[in-house]
């Protein structure tokens, strides 16, 4: 004959535990509300705690995260007292992943970005020295065109004889 299930039992002292839980946290005027369910230190509901209060055994304690029945009614009071719920740890875990995958993403695009930078500016300043090097050949042209033109109005107004061979 199968063992009678303890989670009805269970059920029953959390029931009764989070009730006078919530009616202190209510007696509480609401500005100097805290919560009066036990709490880690970075606001998250205390399984562990709250499974010693209502003298649940080691071995039991499974049972407030894996039952749905109990996670539900320990999350509701949490959450109405400003505590993270049970398993917010785990959505902590997976958006710090997230975070930090993001982040990664980021840095490589700022690295690809750094080095089109530092390629861009090598290319503007090769196509500054391109563009030195075209300025100084047009001015270099620009004379030779005006030494040649003064050389035809020279021999056009007939002060300078041109020597053909």
């Amino acid at each position: 004959m199968p063992r009678p299930s303890v989670i009805p039992t269970v059920k029953a002292a959390l029931e009764e535990y989070l009730e006078r839980m919530q009616v202190a946290f209510l007696a509480v005027p609401e500005e100097q509300r805290a919560p009066t369910l036990p709490a880690t230190p970075d606001g998250k509901v205390n399984v562990r705690a709250l499974a010693q209060a209502i003298d649940l055994k080691q071995t039991q304690e499974k049972y407030l995260y894996e039952r749905l029945e109990l996670t539900s009614l320990i999350n509701l009071v949490a959450e109405g007292q400003g505590l993270l719920p049970i398993g917010s740890r785990l959505l902590v875990d997976a958006s710090d992943k997230a975070l930090k995958e993001r982040l990664v993403r980021q840095a490589q695009s700022a690295k690809a970005n750094a080095q089109a930078a530092v390629e861009a500016q090598s290319a503007t300043g090769e196509l500054l020295e391109k563009l030195k090097d075209a300025v100084l050949e047009i001015e270099t042209l620009k004379a030779q065109n005006m030494r040649l033109k003064a050389q035809l109005e020279m021999i056009h107004s007939g002060m300078m004889v041109g020597v053909v061979d």
